[in-house]
């Protein structure tokens, strides 16, 4: 190899095949969002039916609340139940970690975590029929948004 190549493990490589096949089989896709300046988005492929789950939020879980707030980024935190979290940052190939929250704009929220902390992870179940071409909403909660306010004090979300 080249010094000048950059190396990147095949592990990247097949995590990458197989979120594609995950969205695929799941009917979702990520892609940019349609918030400004959200980053990317979770988008439905195909109908899914009120009720239906439609994927999961899993990651790496913390069974402490203090292992927990000592992570630097917790944008990708949740807590599942009493002492006990899931953190995705690491994990793109986690699906649920692209949805976001349109604070009740573009249409409302159209998802819903059901917290399933015996099994280490949250269910996303649609609120709605969700059609086609339609991006994924759920509500973080306020908890959420005063934290990423106080961490981001000069670019504070309302």
């Amino acid at each position: 190899m080249d010094d000048n190549e950059l190396y990147v493990p095949r592990s990247y490589y097949y995590l990458l095949h197989a979120a594609s096949d995950q969205e695929h089989s799941l009917g979702l896709e990520v892609r940019e969002s349609n918030i400004p300046r959200a980053g990317k988005g979770l988008f439905a492929t195909k109908r899914h039916s009120k009720g239906s789950v439609i994927c999961e939020y899993t990651g790496v879980v913390l069974h402490s609340q203090e292992a927990a707030w000592k992570l630097k980024d917790k944008s990708y935190l949740m807590k599942l139940g009493d002492s006990k979290y899931v953190d995705t940052l690491h994990c793109p190939h986690v699906l649920a970690r692209y949805i976001n929250d349109c604070r009740g704009r573009f249409g409302g929220f159209n998802v819903h975590f059901d917290k399933r902390p015996d099994d280490n992870k949250a269910n996303v179940v649609a609120m709605r029929d969700i059609e086609p071409g339609e991006e994924l909403y759920v509500n973080y909660g306020r908890l959420y948004w005063l934290a990423y306010n106080m961490m981001h004090p000069s670019n504070p979300v309302r």
